[in-house]
């Protein structure tokens, strides 16, 4: 893949907008300042404003920001948030640390609100960077709600219609590596599952774990909601054009932690999730990741691409954006090297290992 090289700095002054330094026009008032003259250590110099009339500037207003913002509306699937939350910490210069959700109890990456000096950038990528889910996501892009995208996977046939009804299209390219990954208890004694039995027990062919090397139990095959990241992932990754089995309401899961809330307690159960959501978002240790074909999801197999459901995780805009936009700087910034380096820090694997 090209990596786009721009640096660090240049993103950051398409996003944020800081007044600088400079000295006084020598025929304005001495509070205003001329904006293409930088401030040295010594005296000024005599200068002359450029042709134009200077303007009387207002002091900051009491506890606001001293810059104008212009980060671009982030949205996203529920694993990539951590990613989202980063990528602007990084560049607007605010610390972050992991917190648990209260809302589905999921570990976060969080920017930290309360540090000194940082309160207002910190309040405004909390608002910035909200993620609706992966089909949420999607509706919001198009729609022009969201200005970029991080998700799991490439736009759905639902969603394409959507963009095409509205004449958006859309411009995905692959940022990080991720897998989708399968999920048991971890007292069922079956490790391993070849691609053929898990499709075999997604279509109804293998019922009992006796089948596969485990316990006598009927397989409880939990499956996610239409349209959900998982789901299409599922659907387009593992089933290719086989039909999934009609399950009845109860093995239908809601939300990236219906999965990994219920196999810790069904110990016949089997369901699926991506491997950084598992691994850094819902950690737990009633839950076990399966081997597929022998190889075992991890960062290494990962990056070496050797894991059967190694998949690709995606910044998406819509297409004929300015190329001076917050948002198509960013995009394309998270190709360059520095962007890469956020995403390795971030637990994804970068695109360029893969």
């Amino acid at each position: 893949m090209k990596v786009r090289t721009i640096f660090l700095a240049t993103v950051i002054v398409g996003l944020l907008a800081v007044a600088g330094c400079g000295p006084s026009c020598p025929e304005c008032p001495p509070e205003v300042i001329c904006p293409q003259v930088q401030c040295p250590e010594v005296e000024c110099p005599e200068v002359e404003c450029p042709e134009m009339e200077c303007p009387e500037v207002a002091g900051p207003a009491a506890e606001e920001p001293s810059f104008v913002m212009n980060y671009p509306r982030v949205d996203g699937s529920t694993s990539t948030h951590p990613l989202g939350v980063l990528i602007a910490c990084e560049l607007l210069d605010v610390p972050c640390r992991w917190d648990i959700s209260p809302w589905d109890l999921t570990k976060r990456l969080v920017p930290d609100v309360e540090q000194p000096g940082k309160e207002h950038v910190a309040g405004h990528i909390q608002r910035a960077v909200v993620h609706q889910g992966t089909h949420g996501a999607y509706v919001n892009l198009i729609e022009n709600r969201a200005d970029l995208i991080l998700v799991a996977r490439l736009p759905s046939e639902d969603e394409l219609e959507l963009a095409e009804g509205l004449g958006v299209k859309l411009d995905a390219e692959a940022i990080a590596l991720d897998a989708f990954v399968f999920l048991l208890n971890r007292h069922n004694p079956v490790s391993s599952l070849t691609v053929g039995e898990i499709q075999d027990i997604y279509t109804g062919k293998i019922t009992n774990w006796g089948q596969v090397g485990g316990h006598q139990a009927e397989i409880h095959a939990y499956q996610r909601d239409e349209n959900s990241g998982s789901q299409e992932l599922m659907q387009t990754l593992v089933m290719k054009g086989l039909e999934m089995t009609e399950p009845a309401e109860p093995m239908i899961l809601e939300g990236m932690m219906g999965p990994i809330n219920r196999l810790s307690e069904d110990r016949d159960g089997m369901g699926y999730s991506v491997y950084f959501f598992e691994e850094f978002m819902a950690p737990n240790e009633e839950i076990k990741l399966v081997a597929t074909d022998g190889v075992t999801p991890s960062y290494e197999t990962i990056g070496a691409r050797k894991y059967p459901f190694t998949t690709e995780v995606y910044a998406v805009i819509r297409k004929g954006l300015d190329q001076d936009s917050g948002a198509y700087r960013l995009w394309d910034w998270l190709f360059s090297a520095e962007g890469q380096e956020v995403v390795k820090k971030s637990g994804y694997v970068p695109i360029d290992q893969g």
